[in-house]
């Protein structure tokens, strides 16, 4: 027979629900640094496969990049953009990268907020032109705050193409820093920007937040488990801010005594404020058709060629 104390329920689930509700921004702050993290070492993975971009010398994907990021901001084409968005589409494709969570993350963010800030310059209240789509007529002339409106609100072609041109140009310039930073580690990007002439200071500013970052990052979870895993019952609001305030203030006085740390301990490594990597990097024949199919590009593109309609 079992004891009738034995077969009482303690009570504890009701202060288990409080307690998840009570800390679940420390759950929710775990969550998030965790995926940071996650997505980190995605991008090292796929930096580090085998696919065409992964094959091109970094210079030469750098160089690249900026120069057809450069083309797409000058263009007046919307074939050129178009064009430039199926090439940026068939390297990820070639390069074994999600196209498809790569597109819907890139031009779900970035682009869609300038589309959204160049929405109000497409109404003819603020750019002339000629409509395209009448939205409403006024029977009667409008004032409104002294503000004498015309007789139809409308959208101006010029206004809406000027809207899609900042769309596409703002989603191709994102989409090729993605493809550049996601097919190439971090190591051999930052001693390309050294070789074309990037100052080592600038360089060095980089590299140090960027493993820095990283560090602290891993010191912020350990920081954020170890309050969690204390943490039982429920909590008030105040103490929460307390909490709160105590976390943020351990971290700053840990991050100002492990920059120093990290620094030194680069230092002792031999660090010079220059990247390192194990292989030397040199231009091959596959680095030089690359560079060969970018200027073609670019002089179609340029000269208004067949190819972009």
């Amino acid at each position: 027979m079992i004891p009738d104390w034995m077969d009482k329920n303690p009570g504890y689930d009701d202060l288990a629900v409080s307690g998840r509700r009570s800390h679940s921004f420390l759950g929710k702050s775990i969550r998030h640094m965790k995926k940071t993290i996650s997505e980190e070492l995605v991008t090292e993975y796929y930096a580090r496969s085998r696919g065409l971009l992964q094959g091109i010398d970094p210079r030469v994907k750098l160089i690249s990049a900026v120069s057809l990021i450069i083309l797409a901001g000058i263009t007046r084409s919307i074939s050129v953009l178009l064009g430039l968005w199926a090439i940026t589409i068939l390297l990820m494709f070639c390069s074994g990268l999600p196209v498809f969570t790569l597109q819907k993350r890139i031009w779900g963010l970035l682009p869609l907020f300038s589309l959204l800030v160049a929405l109000p310059g497409m109404f003819n209240l603020i750019t002339d032109g000629s409509p395209w789509l009448v939205l409403h007529q006024f029977k009667q002339p409008v004032v409104w705050l002294g503000i004498h409106l015309p007789d139809s609100i409308f959208i101006t072609k010029q206004g809406l193409l000027a809207g899609i041109f900042l769309f596409l140009r703002v989603g191709i310039s994102v989409s090729l820093g993605v493809l550049l930073t996601i097919t190439t580690p971090i190591n051999k990007l930052l001693k390309s920007l050294r070789i074309i002439g990037v100052p080592v200071l600038f360089v060095m500013i980089i590299e140090m937040s960027y493993r820095y970052l990283s560090m602290l990052l891993n010191i912020s979870i350990e920081m954020f488990e170890a309050r969690h895993v204390r943490t039982v019952g429920k909590i008030s609001p105040g103490t929460q801010r307390v909490q709160l305030g105590s976390s943020i203030a351990a971290l700053f006085a840990r991050s100002m005594a492990v920059s120093e740390e990290v620094y030194q301990a680069m230092t002792a490594r031999c660090y010079t404020g220059e990247a390192v990597i194990a292989d030397n990097m040199k231009l091959g024949r596959f680095d030089l058709a690359a560079i060969v199919l970018v200027i073609i590009i670019i002089t179609s593109a340029v000269m208004g060629g067949p190819y972009i309609g």
